[in-house]
């Protein structure tokens, strides 16, 4: 194992308020990473966020990290809403859980899985940090995988009012997926893409669906971009 494994698995329970931003004063892994704990970690698409998410909205978290969004969801709806957030990566489940529990927010649900348009058990490689992971066939881990379209449809999931989706190259199957309730319910999103053919069938695709959108970061290369969407 890695020495920077080993610490990050030591330090993880070691927990330190958050500087300031919108987890402010919330309890956080020391071994997470500095900008969490000053709170400035992804500061323009935090800021789209929070402008666009409202208190009572049902949020799914697609390819949910270590649940950063997650618990500014939970802070924002003040147990009034609920979250679903979807991971497959052991280590951010176990981020993901710690954090959730130290700081006691309320319905939120982890689904320990990738997102994709069919279930069952696929590769996941897991050797380029714990924010880059994705499903590949060259993966040197198996996880699950779950259709989050189907499970809507099927009534075990609710529909929801807003979706972030952040799966690493991904987002074209996930979003394939969700096209019917993208279509029929109209939650808003944010969404990232990780290459031009990603950004380009995004953008594609909130166009076909009548979204308005920004690309939060233009200046992006290769595709790697952070869009906002809104239903008009």
């Amino acid at each position: 194992m890695k020495l920077k494994h080993v610490l990050k698995s030591f330090l993880s329970g070691v927990y330190i308020n958050i500087k300031s931003g919108p987890l402010r004063g919330k309890r956080w892994s020391i071994a997470s990473g500095y900008k969490f704990i000053r709170g400035n970690y992804e500061q323009y698409k935090t800021d789209a966020f929070l402008e666009h998410f409202t208190e009572g909205s049902i949020f799914f978290d697609i390819g949910a990290h270590i649940g950063y969004y997650s618990s500014i969801a939970a802070v924002i709806n003040k147990g009034n809403g609920p979250v679903f957030a979807f991971e497959p990566r052991p280590m951010n489940i176990k981020f993901f859980r710690s954090h959730i529990k130290v700081n006691n927010f309320q319905n939120v649900t982890l689904i320990e899985a990738a997102a994709g348009q069919d279930d069952g058990f696929v590769q996941f490689d897991d050797n380029h940090g714990s924010a880059t992971g994705f499903v590949s066939g060259k993966g040197n881990l198996e996880v699950n995988q779950v259709s989050v379209g189907k499970m809507i449809k099927e009534g075990s999931l609710p529909v929801p009012d807003f979706i972030k989706i952040d799966v690493e190259g991904g987002e074209i199957v996930v979003l394939n997926d969700l096209a019917g309730v993208i279509s029929s319910e109209r939650p808003k999103m944010l969404v990232a893409t990780h290459s031009k053919e990603c950004r380009d069938f995004t953008e594609d695709f909130l166009k076909k669906n009548n979204y308005s959108f920004r690309v939060l970061n233009p200046e992006a290369v290769s595709g790697d971009t952070e869009i906002i969407a809104i239903p008009e």
